[in-house]
């Protein structure tokens, strides 16, 4: 079976996930962090993989809709609270839609005001630890606009123990203060034997420059090995509403 090429991340994702389903077993949670309406939880969730998902919106004004969709769903836990690599309160910045809020203040001038909260930090390892879950964690999605690294550095016992798949995404320009830079995130799973595996989902600006793009990486002793045999280069597709809106969110 090959892995979808011509579409997003997600794509990609599905069948890698359902030909390793077997390794899941024993790792059988979801933690998605930056869960928005819970789009990618439900997606995963649904591919029967795994048995249990965690879901971390600090945005009370994103709680109505995700505790709507999961009213009826027992294995599914809803957290409203951010992931950082320290516990306790912390400074929350929105503007505009609410997928676009951050632990880190805007780095560039936004077309909309910007609101301004106190949301309850968590470290993951310490999170996990309370609910004797450090050992059970399959899959991690980390989507915090450039807070990304923080959260897995909050996370550090948890991926020695539990080795999870990590689905990161990747900001290349300073849209954010003091956001961690790819290299740096990559670099940083690196040095705990990870390997980056595919590279979805990529925008540009308008001069051509990368902006950013959504990234899988693996343990190295699941990504040690490959196939000799390659397939066509991916044609691009259509981008996603959600995506696009980030291009508005900002002034040129």
């Amino acid at each position: 079976m090959h892995p979808s090429l011509s579409g997003t991340l997600e794509d990609w994702l599905a069948p890698q996930l359902i030909s390793h389903a077997d390794s899941f077993q024993l790792r059988p949670v979801l933690i998605d962090i930056g869960a928005y309406h819970g789009d990618f939880a439900a997606r995963f969730l649904d591919k029967k993989i795994f048995q249990k998902a965690v879901l971390f919106e600090p945005n009370p004004k994103n709680y109505p809709e995700i505790t709507k969709r999961f009213c009826d769903r027992s294995n599914v836990k809803l957290e409203i609270v951010a992931c950082d690599v320290q516990s306790g309160e912390h400074e929350f910045f929105c503007a505009g839609e609410t997928y676009t809020g951050s632990l880190l203040p805007y780095g560039t001038p936004t077309l909309s005001s910007v609101e301004r909260t106190v949301v309850q930090c968590v470290t993951l390892d310490n999170y996990l630890k309370e609910q004797s879950s450090l050992d059970k964690i399959g899959l991690i999605k980390i989507d915090t606009q450039g807070n990304d690294l923080r959260v897995l550095q909050g996370a550090e016992e948890m991926l020695r123990i539990s080795r999870p798949w990590i689905v990161a995404e990747l900001i290349y320009i300073p849209l954010y203060e003091n956001l961690g830079q790819p290299y740096d995130l990559a670099s940083w799973l690196a040095s705990r034997d990870y390997a980056m595996v595919a590279q979805f989902n990529e925008y540009y600006t308008t001069e051509g420059w990368l902006a950013w793009s959504d990234a899988c990486f693996v343990p190295k002793e699941v990504a040690k090995t490959f196939s000799n045999q390659f397939l066509e280069r991916p044609k691009p597709t259509p981008h996603k509403r959600r995506r696009s809106f980030l291009r508005r969110l900002f002034r040129n």
